[in-house]
């Protein structure tokens, strides 16, 4: 089991269209993408930023290149303090920015769900990132990329992840072809569905496998919308 960190799949994408997306870098080591959603705020995932010095943080928006954009300091990062316990679980975190996000038609807040909000399966999300293309590329790619993918149901999800998954987490790819979904480098970036961020990229088998969904965070689910709610009031 990895932490899912890329676009499989899925084809070059414009910041235009993902305007909430950002990416980041930690200490120079590991690569993870986010979503604005505030201009105080960016959510991702908690196994991106569990323990992490905001000071280590370079964080970038508004550009469809990993390597440009505005640098936007960090002043706090605040992962849930449930993350991993069970496994995997409660993968959310939150990062307040030092100044005010300047928005612009490239950096723009995404829109979060209400508490309990259904995901059904069949139903479509979209995903975007810098993640690797394909299972054991040596690197992650410069230009944005995204992908629609099903959701998967969630007992045909237990059947791939019985013991670990939980009613926290959904699953989106075609379970039994494969070929499209997430991989290391899409951590901590959104599914959108209906113009709102549905779930966090958080883990996977492999990338892109036949009955291998990737598995997102629920943003939904009471646990972590609540989690959402108390820190930044949204």
């Amino acid at each position: 089991m990895v932490n899912d960190d890329r676009i499989v799949g899925g084809q070059e994408a414009f910041i235009d269209d993902y305007p909430h997306q950002v990416s980041f870098v930690v200490n120079n080591t590991y690569f993870c993408g986010g979503s604005i959603i505030s201009e105080n705020w960016i959510l991702t995932a908690a196994h991106c930023s569990q323990n992490v010095d905001p000071s280590t943080v370079v964080l970038r928006g508004g550009s469809s290149w990993r390597k440009n954009g505005t640098i936007i300091p960090i002043e706090k990062v605040i992962a849930h303090p449930e993350y991993d316990n069970p496994a995997f679980d409660k993968d959310v975190a939150v990062m307040k920015t030092k100044e005010p996000i300047q928005f612009s038609d490239t950096m723009q807040p995404i829109g979060l769900p209400s508490i309990d909000r259904a995901m059904r399966g069949g139903t479509e999300v979209s995903v975007s990132g810098w993640g690797r293309t394909e299972q054991g590329a040596a690197s992650i790619p410069e230009r944005l990329m995204d992908v629609r993918i099903p959701v998967v149901s969630y007992p045909e999800c237990f059947l791939s992840y019985f013991s670990v998954l939980t009613r926290n987490m959904w699953c989106g790819g075609n379970f039994f072809l494969g070929g499209q979904g997430t991989c290391q480098g899409d951590s901590g970036g959104s599914a959108i569905q209906d113009g709102m961020a549905v779930g966090i990229v958080s883990f996977g088998r492999g990338c892109g496998q036949s009955f291998a969904p990737s598995v997102f965070a629920n943003i939904a689910a009471p646990p972590i919308r609540n989690f959402i709610k108390e820190h930044t009031d949204l």
